[in-house]
């Protein structure tokens, strides 16, 4: 039987998903995190496929998001993405922390997964954490600066106001470069990782996560096998079943 509890860590809303007879053992473990305007149940899917491989699966909500949502409009909520990012990526360390020190996660076999948004997050995650093993992307970039300017384009195209100076704007898209994995490849050092990514995808580019594979893979940095890009040519931005079970197959084997 699997469990999944909720807890709260630092006030964050958690779920906690593992084998009832492992439940509190010291396990591999994988945070999940959700997309955009998603929540931690949302992906229970991944955890469920995981915990019953004896894995424990951790599933935070995102600021604003799931049970930490404010009544916010679309655009402001948009506005607000990269400070979302960047708390999520600031709030991993002691989430992970506290189930290590609570002899729930084994400290050297601990990834990193997520969807969209909690891909991109995953993304800044790697350049600031050592404590990541492997790590999966379901339709994110690592590119954070060339993101965020895309997003900038699409605001204005869409609305045409901008709430920021345009130097505050500048000030704010240059304070995501320590983040940009696509600027600090090296940051991956020699920890796995998956990416997977539809071709057709309208939301985050495509092309910006394939450029960046080809870069990395061709600069000889990293071990034959150590990343791998999966395509998938017909889909837009939504993570198909066989999607999931890729994922889910690359953590039971690299974590």
């Amino acid at each position: 039987m699997i469990n999944i509890r909720t807890e709260y860590i630092q006030d964050i809303p958690i779920l906690n998903a593992a084998k009832e007879e492992a439940f509190s053992e010291q396990l591999p473990t994988l945070i999940f995190l959700h997309g955009f305007t998603s929540s931690k149940e949302q992906n229970l899917s991944y955890a469920y496929l995981l915990a019953k491989n004896g894995f424990r699966v951790i599933l935070p909500d995102f600021p604003l998001h799931g049970e930490r949502a404010a009544p916010l409009s679309s655009e402001e909520r948009q506005w607000k993405f990269w400070d979302i990012v960047i708390q999520g990526i600031r709030e991993l360390n002691g989430i992970t922390d506290h189930y290590v020190k609570n002899g729930k996660t084994d400290p050297g076999r601990i990834g990193v997964a997520g969807t969209s948004m909690g891909s991109i997050t995953m993304f800044g995650a790697l350049t600031q954490y050592d404590w990541i093993k492997t790590a999966v992307s379901l339709m994110g970039t690592p590119c954070y600066e060339e993101f965020a300017n895309v997003m900038v384009q699409s605001i204005q195209k869409n609305s045409g106001k901008l709430p920021l100076s345009v130097s505050e704007l500048e000030a704010k898209i240059r304070s995501l470069k320590p983040y940009d994995l696509s600027l600090n490849p090296k940051s991956i050092g020699d920890r796995s990782l998956l990416i997977w990514h539809g071709k057709a995808d309208n939301v985050v580019p495509y092309q910006l996560t394939k450029r960046f594979y080809e870069d990395i893979t061709e600069s000889g940095m990293f071990k034959e096998n150590q990343i791998h890009m999966v395509t998938d040519a017909a889909s837009g931005h939504k993570v198909t079943r066989d999607a999931c079970h890729q994922a889910v197959q690359w953590v039971i084997e690299r974590l």
